[in-house]
C-alpha cells in the first residue's frame, strides 16, 4: 500500500468488532515495532507484551476502566479491542527518552495496522491505574525491573475507516 494512503488511513479507532486479529497480521505489526528508531542501546531495555487472552484482557479492562466526565458512565479505555500490545522499559532515564522510544514503536505498529486494514488506538491515560494494580501487572509477566510506559489497542474497526483529507493541524515556522 502506498505510504501516503497509509497516513490517510491511520486514525484513532474507538470501537472494534469481536473478530480476532490473525497471528499473521499480529506478526507483521510486531515486525514494524522492531523497525522503530530507538535511542542508542535502548533495544536492550524495551519490551513488548501482547495480550490476546480474553480473561486477562477483561481483568486489565476492569482495572483501567474510566468514567466519562460528560455522562458519568464507565468507559472501556481499550474500546472493545481484543488485543493490546504493551510497551515497557527498564532503567528509565532522568530524561525519560524511553517514553519517546515507546511512541516511535507504537506509531510504527499503528501505521502497519492501518496498512493491514486494522484499527488502532494509542493507549496512555488509563495505564496509571494498571501500574497501580500489582496483581494484574504480575499476570502480564513483564521481565523483572520493567514498567509499562504505553500501549496500543488493535483490532477490526466497527466502522470502516475512510481516508482522511490533508488538514494542517500543526503550526510550522521556517527560518
Amino acid at each position: 500500500m502506498d505510504f501516503e494512503k497509509v497516513l490517510r488511513l491511520r486514525q484513532t479507532v474507538r470501537a472494534y468488532t469481536d473478530k480476532k486479529v490473525s497471528d499473521e497480521d499480529l506478526e507483521q505489526i510486531l515486525q514494524a515495532a522492531q523497525m522503530a528508531p530507538l535511542a542508542a542501546g535502548d533495544d536492550k531495555t524495551t519490551h513488548l507484551t501482547v495480550v490476546k487472552d480474553e480473561a486477562l484482557m477483561e481483568e486489565i479492562r476492569e482495572v483501567c476502566m474510566l468514567t466519562s466526565k460528560k455522562t458519568g458512565r464507565k468507559v472501556d479505555p481499550f474500546y472493545g479491542a481484543r488485543t493490546v500490545i504493551f510497551v515497557s522499559a527498564t532503567d528509565v532515564s532522568d530524561d525519560h527518552i524511553e517514553y519517546c522510544n515507546a511512541g516511535c514503536v507504537i506509531e510504527n505498529m499503528l501505521l502497519q495496522a492501518a496498512a493491514l486494514g486494522l484499527g488502532g488506538t494509542y493507549i496512555w491515560g488509563c495505564l496509571r491505574k494498571l501500574r497501580a494494580s500489582q496483581a494484574v501487572v504480575e499476570k502480564l509477566g513483564l521481565p523483572e525491573g520493567y514498567e509499562i510506559l504505553s500501549a496500543m489497542a488493535v483490532g477490526y474497526p466497527a466502522e470502516q475507516v475512510e481516508e482522511r483529507d490533508f488538514v494542517q493541524k500543526i503550526q510550522v515556522t521556517t527560518r
